[in-house]
């Protein structure tokens, strides 16, 4: 993976509230137990697909794999951190904030992946809306999860536009801590959108949408998925499913050969 491919990403950013007026030992306690709780949590995602960043305070979590995976990790650990109180020495809170967007993937000096682009800035600012303990989503990522299931809608509370210190405007949703979030993240399976049957004027088929996530793949990874899914709703037929699916293929060359890999 290098830095000239651009990836869409799902990212998460965490930040400890407050660590740094606590001491360096409280700091020290904080930070161990919090890296723990993320340890244990992140087993639920694909090594291959996620890359973490340590900002001190808290980190960055980008994943390129089905952006609900990452909701379901980020729920229980906003449950987790609720709980600080309780098997920590010291209480802390959290504040979460998730984004999808683009990055690059990088070698850092260590030669370790690393991550650059408006994904983690963007997932940066989200967080910094956030109170103690919560969880909010960026506008772009709220569409993405609610296209792969229109279930999931009921689990967000629309906050409003916030503006940023860059005098950046940013839509966000609040992941609600109830019911529904808990009996999802138990759940923890994906859902699956397929093109209505009952839709006559739609010529597409299970065949036609994985074609077009494998083509669509080897240009944006694997939210391909997602997007294909989410643009196949739009979609009457083939061509035009492709015409819609080339506007996130990154330069005019790559374009034009996605367009080809379906002969329009």
């Amino acid at each position: 993976m290098g830095s000239s491919r651009t990836w869409l990403s799902s990212v998460l950013f965490l930040d400890i509230v407050g660590y740094s007026i606590h001491s360096n030992n409280n700091q020290i306690i904080v930070k161990n137990h919090f890296n723990k709780l993320i340890s244990e949590s992140i087993d639920c995602l694909n090594t291959d697909d996620s890359i973490k960043l340590d900002t001190g305070d808290g980190i960055a979590i980008c994943y390129l794999g089905d952006p609900e995976d990452l909701l379901y990790l980020s729920i229980g650990l906003r449950n987790a951190f609720m709980k600080t109180a309780d098997d920590c020495e010291i209480a802390y809170s959290v504040r979460s904030g998730i984004n999808l967007g683009p990055v690059k993937i990088v070698e850092d000096i260590n030669g370790q992946r690393n991550t650059i682009g408006d994904a983690i800035n963007v997932a940066q600012r989200v967080m910094d809306f956030a109170k103690p303990n919560q969880l909010l989503v960026s506008r772009s990522y709220f569409d993405v999860v609610n296209a792969i299931s229109e279930n999931y809608e009921s689990m967000f509370n629309y906050v409003g536009v916030r503006e940023d210190k860059h005098i950046r405007k940013h839509s966000v949703y609040e992941v609600l801590n109830d019911a529904t979030a808990l009996n999802l993240i138990e759940a923890g399976a994906s859902q699956v959108i397929e093109v209505s049957a009952t839709t006559p004027q739609v010529k597409l088929d299970k065949e036609h949408l994985k074609s077009a996530q494998t083509h669509l793949a080897a240009y944006i990874g694997p939210l391909a998925k997602v997007i294909v899914e989410r643009a196949s709703k739009k979609a009457s037929n083939v061509q035009e499913l492709y015409k819609l699916l080339a506007d996130e293929v990154d330069g005019e060359d790559n374009k034009r050969e996605f367009l080809l890999s379906a002969g329009q």
